[in-house]
């Protein structure tokens, strides 16, 4: 009889401890689908505070907006120091496009946030002057994969990293 007492204590301690891992389990996985909310919000608001002070820039400097302006309409009437600023200015729409792309092919973003991302990037890339990524494109140590996923947005022919699309975890529209 106490044999019997003690392989139902060793069955119960076993139906206990495996409920424990299902448990743990279900935590961990709900602390990681936070964790990854957190991080995805987190990014949002770095792509907003990018796109947003650029606005403010151009709404709080008049000799800024003047720039801009020139530079859209002839940007080789630029002097060093004002194409510099201008070149600066298009930039920061990059950076913060290379940012979301980025965390997107690291897949941190997921396709459900960077596609509508992308689409607003690819709009406002769309406006400017043909000669505007070109130039920003060769100004900065770009990663090749977002080299080649801004290319491909926006028609350009595609530049000398072809190979490098293959190291490239996301997929893109």
């Amino acid at each position: 009889m106490t044999e019997r007492k003690l392989s139902t204590w060793v069955a119960t301690a076993e139906i206990i401890s495996a409920a424990a891992v299902v448990i743990s389990l279900v935590y961990v996985g709900l602390e990681i689908n936070r964790s990854t909310l957190e991080s995805e919000a987190d990014i949002q608001a770095e792509l907003l505070t990018y796109t947003t002070q650029r606005r403010y820039l151009v709404i709080e400097s008049n000799d800024l907006a003047s720039l801009l302006a020139k530079g859209y309409a002839d940007p080789g009437s630029l002097t060093p120091p004002e194409r510099l600023r201008f070149q600066s200015y298009i930039e920061l729409f990059y950076v913060a496009w290379e940012r979301a792309f980025m965390t997107y092919d690291a897949g941190v973003l997921s396709e459900g946030l960077f596609v509508p991302w992308n689409d607003w990037f690819v709009s406002v890339a769309e406006r400017d002057p043909p000669f505007v990524w070109p130039m920003v494109r060769n100004s900065q140590d770009w990663g090749p994969p977002f080299i080649q996923h801004v290319d491909r947005e926006l028609s350009y022919p595609t530049s000398s990293t072809d190979e490098s699309e293959e190291t490239s975890g996301a997929t893109h529209n």
